[in-house]
């Protein structure tokens, strides 16, 4: 691979490289290489997703492969959320059938593996770190070696930064996150008991400390997670899961769904859960997608198929830059910008539903607005394509 020559090198493997890259090759035929750290083989917290990802997972041509995979179906979701009583959203009246809860190590997999299949170099094990920019555009991408091994490399004409919220290449070219809301969360995954089961539903519990969440998994486990922030959860640790345990007391519906479980008392794991963007999400040949360019209210179970979403947008904006549209990743920014600030007005509705814990430190943070956005209002990201 040394002084290979890509016209796109995609940096991290999960659903939004994966996916732009897939999506490149099916349809532009661009030379794409794909450097993931991992080998998709360390475990994942439980992640949803909700019915309408078919249309997003048929747009990229691994639909069938998809559903051989057999992950868990969701049947939608229930919530304890501004008032005492349980509200139901099921996916009865989909048009798109039920959800899924995902064994992301698997999916993670498939979407790399089918990249693959398409022509893209995916590369495991390999954590890209350190980079120069070339005379003549692009970047040389220097590769792991062992020992005294030389210093092997490939060049790029363009880089997608798909490596998460630490968002690597993009803030080595000057971006900076802006953080409107820091908040994270204490998970844990827990097994069945024999006999014992819980629906298939996702459930979401407010609490005076945050909220709480737990749904199925595929293997008969259950995932469990107290989200909060520092002041809400001040002293809780992963390694105390009693005293994790013990605030489930306040969320009646969680408790009862955990006591279906093998509680052990095993050390949780702490989770980011930071509502952040990138002030600068591109340059003249780089972009940042997925969590990388900004990060969701996990509230909002759209993670996952978020990342999916603007694989497709940031592909087609990348391979339309490539061909010489230089408007394309202006444009791309915009209409970013402008799905980043409608999560913010939704988000902004869900927290002021919920006023039973008025002076709760979390509940009081959320209540705060926050400041301003390091970049102007985005404008309607139609109007504005019809007037480049």
């Amino acid at each position: 691979m040394d002084g290979i020559r890509y016209d796109v090198a995609v940096l991290g493997g999960g659903p939004a490289g994966a996916a732009l890259s897939l999506a490149l090759r099916r349809h532009s035929g661009l030379r794409v290489a794909l450097f993931e750290r991992s080998t998709y083989a360390q475990p994942h917290l439980g992640e949803t997703l909700p019915p309408d990802s078919r249309r997003l997972l048929a747009q990229l041509g691994v639909w069938e492969a998809f559903a051989r995979q057999g992950h868990l179906r969701s049947m939608g979701s229930c919530s304890r959320w501004g008032a005492s009583s349980l509200g139901y959203n099921d996916h009865l009246r989909s048009p798109w059938g039920t959800g899924w809860h995902l064994d992301r190590a698997r999916f993670d997999r498939m979407l790399a593996d089918e990249a693959t299949r398409h022509g893209v170099d995916v590369r495991t094990g390999t954590a890209v770190t350190e980079w120069k920019a070339l005379e003549d555009g692009g970047h040389r991408l220097f590769l792991p070696v062992e020992g005294d091994a030389p210093r092997a490399f490939v060049d790029a004409r363009f880089v997608v930064d798909a490596t998460g919220r630490s968002a690597t290449f993009a803030t080595s070219q000057g971006a900076r996150r802006h953080t409107v809301d820091r908040a994270f969360g204490l998970c844990g995954t827990f097994a069945l008991q024999p006999g014992r089961t819980v629906d298939a539903l996702t459930l979401v519990e407010a609490c005076e400390d945050g909220w709480w969440y737990s749904a199925r998994m595929p293997g008969d486990q259950v995932v469990f997670g107290l989200m909060g922030d520092r002041d809400s959860l001040q002293g809780l640790l992963p390694k105390d899961a009693e005293a994790w345990r013990a605030r489930m007391a306040r969320a009646p519906e969680t408790l009862g769904r955990l006591e279906a479980c093998a509680f052990t008392g095993e050390p949780l794991r702490a989770v980011p859960a930071n509502v952040a963007c990138l002030d600068l999400l591109h340059g003249e040949d780089w972009l940042a997608v997925g969590d990388a360019a900004f990060t969701l209210d996990p509230l909002s179970s759209q993670g996952t198929s978020q990342a999916l979403r603007s694989a497709h947008q940031a592909a087609d904006a990348v391979s339309r830059y490539l061909r010489g549209d230089f408007t394309a990743l202006r444009l791309h920014e915009v209409r970013v910008r402008h799905q980043f600030q409608e999560h913010l007005r939704i988000r902004e509705g869900y927290y002021r539903l919920e006023r039973r814990w008025p002076s709760a430190p979390y509940w009081r943070n959320r209540q705060q607005s926050h400041a301003p956005l390091p970049f102007a209002a985005a404008s309607n990201p139609l109007s504005v394509g019809k007037n480049a």
